[in-house]
């Protein structure tokens, strides 16, 4: 059985629709490849989880990206699902800290973008840190940039995290605006240890007199999109000279930074890399 799943699911007559999600196992192969701070897991865990919820509203094939950028202790924090729900996911840290997520993101930036397969230019937009609960600051974005009334729930044990997006469509007529409005308050009311049921179990209970509709299960996967190639291309953008000085026994070790998978290329390769050869970089 895959413990990994995401369905959409809609709320018949009404403006309402969403994503539900489960990982397990993507998140314990996720965890194990980083070196996480207790206080911050939570957090990394909950961005994780979201990511993915998000890619689930794209109707083009793509991806999308959260990161956050820091100044001081926090260097990096990444999440990236593309439309088929492989994710990744990376934390990098300038040192060991004890300070919480909130105090870690003061001075940083929080971007979401979404990448078009079919466009060279993502979209990027800043999410405003406010307090730095993960919850308020996704739901503050998709309001109010977005222009989508928004509502995400997170519940998490040692092992599984479980996700919930809500989202509102424009409403049609008046019926809608009532419908949305007896709903929200039902959503705001979740409990969210409930998250652990099946979905069907758990829609069906927050919204027992209500058709719900639950679309086919998604598999996610934890995927990392590193390669030979990409790792190639990623040394044709550095300087050779710090290529070369970096060469021990002909051999340059490159890792990624997401999986720490580990890239041998050669002082042969490198050579060919820098004439551009066609069959390196293509």
């Amino acid at each position: 059985m895959h413990n990994d799943l995401l369905n959409r699911f809609l709320i018949k007559n009404s403006p309402i629709r969403g994503n539900i999600i489960k990982i397990q196992n993507s998140l314990e192969q996720l965890k194990n490849s980083l070196e996480i701070p207790e206080q911050i897991e939570e957090a990394f865990t909950q961005i994780i989880t979201v990511c993915p919820m998000l890619a689930g509203t794209l109707k083009f094939d793509g991806g999308l990206i959260l990161q956050i950028q820091g100044k001081k202790d926090l260097k990096l924090m990444i999440a990236e699902s593309d439309n088929q729900f492989n994710i990744r996911g990376t934390l990098k840290l300038n040192q060991m800290t004890e300070k919480s997520f909130e105090e870690l993101i003061k001075d940083a930036i929080f971007a979401l973008t979404i990448v078009h397969k079919d466009q060279k230019s993502p979209y990027q937009g800043i999410i405003e840190i406010g307090s730095g609960n993960v919850k308020d600051m996704i739901e503050h974005y998709l309001t109010q940039s977005m222009q989508l009334k928004s509502k995400v729930f997170f519940y998490q044990t040692s092992t599984i995290s479980y996700g919930v997006l809500f989202q509102e469509l424009p409403h049609e007529n008046e019926d809608d605006r009532f419908k949305s409005d007896k709903l929200w308050a039902t959503i705001n009311q979740i409990e969210i240890s409930s998250l652990h049921n099946s979905p069907s179990k758990f829609l069906g209970d927050l919204f027992p007199d209500d058709d719900i509709q639950i679309y086919e299960e998604h598999l996610v996967n934890y995927k990392c999109s590193c390669s030979q190639e990409k790792i190639f291309k990623t040394i044709s953008l550095i300087n050779p000279d710090e290529i070369y000085a970096s060469l021990k026994n002909d051999v340059v070790e490159m890792v990624c930074e997401y999986c720490q998978k580990k890239y041998l290329v050669t002082k042969n390769e490198i050579d060919i890399i820098f004439q551009k050869n066609s069959q390196i970089l293509n």
